[in-house]
């Protein structure tokens, strides 16, 4: 399938393919291609290793950054596709491992923030932030045997950017990210929730505690409802929806990202001001989730205790 993008205000044609080890290689049917983006890694291997080989990227002071491993199976970080991002594929690339020379290519960037399934409105997210300049490690391991090495991330000369101020982009765009995270986490769990809610109501049907655990399972499910609703929009099904359906809290703090971060400066005294504004009222109903689950949920079991609801009740309901 050709797909199309503007280029210096001409439409380029090209093509994605995905190889073997996952990395995205985009052929471009009318124009030429740059060079990849960010840190090559060159690595001799005497012979194909039977035990897995990973990649580690580090910061200066030693803490992981990323981890790539030779075994697809360790992949378990999915992201959305961005332009020019070679290692933020639908999901992680596989380090080669072959007899010779390898080479894999580290597109500089953190983790993004954690998902939630289906959710039409936020799937930049899983996009991290950009290593700032600076001082970074690469580890091989193969087996028990690793080895590692430093290298430099420098800006481009032609910014005006400091270090101070690549800092503190990065530094804002990493809490902006675990604020994301934080959030789908809790709409995860608040989805978890209710699941098992509903299914223990399904449970209850055909006995004496029908109603009883109908009325409490609804109570508990009618809270949670309210929280979701306002941190992500459930009924979002595809991009013209963005034209009639209000943007939820969750999207909110994803659009905040590429303010922080589309370009080399340090962010604005209102992304701090915005950032801290959205916090404040996704922690808000972060503590009203916890309260339901502490509170709502702990009575709904005693009750479920009370009433000797059967573990296992078939049914031929679908």
């Amino acid at each position: 399938a050709k797909s199309y993008q503007m280029a210096l205000g001409a439409a380029v044609t090209f093509i994605d393919n995905k190889d073997e080890m996952g990395r995205i290689n985009r052929q471009f049917l009318d124009a030429g291609n740059n060079p990849p983006s960010g840190v090559r890694v060159w690595y001799w291997l005497s012979e194909a290793p039977e035990d897995e080989v990973t990649l580690t990227f580090l910061d200066a002071s030693g803490a992981e950054i990323r981890t790539y491993s030779s075994n697809p199976t360790s992949s378990s970080f999915p992201q959305k596709r961005e332009p020019d991002d070679d290692d933020d594929g639908p999901s992680e690339p596989r380090v080669p491992a072959e007899a010779g020379m390898n080479r894999f290519d580290w597109g500089m960037r953190y983790k993004g923030a954690s998902t939630v399934p289906g959710d039409k409105t936020t799937e930049g997210v899983g996009r991290g932030p950009m290593a700032p300049p600076g001082t970074y490690q690469v580890r091989l391991t193969v087996g028990e045997q690793s080895q590692t090495v430093s290298f430099d991330l420098v800006k481009d000369p032609r910014v005006d950017a400091t270090q101070e101020d690549f800092d503190a982009q990065f530094e804002l765009a990493i809490q902006l990210r675990d604020k994301i995270s934080e959030t789908h986490d809790n709409i995860n769990r608040l989805r978890s929730a209710r699941s098992q809610v509903e299914e223990w109501s399904k449970r209850a049907r055909g006995t004496a505690a029908e109603q009883a655990v109908a009325d409490g399972a609804e109570s508990v499910t009618s809270k949670l409802n309210e929280i979701e609703t306002v941190l992500i929009q459930t009924e979002y099904k595809g991009a013209r929806d963005r034209l009639h359906m209000p943007i939820r809290w969750n999207a909110k703090l994803a659009g905040l990202m590429p303010v922080v971060t589309s370009g080399d400066y340090r962010p604005p005294r209102q992304a701090y001001d915005v950032f801290s504004e959205f916090s404040e009222v996704v922690d808000g109903y972060a503590a009203s989730l916890q309260q339901v689950l502490d509170e709502d949920l702990d009575e709904f079991q005693n009750l479920l205790a009370e009433l000797e609801v059967p573990l296992i009740s078939p049914t031929s309901e679908t």
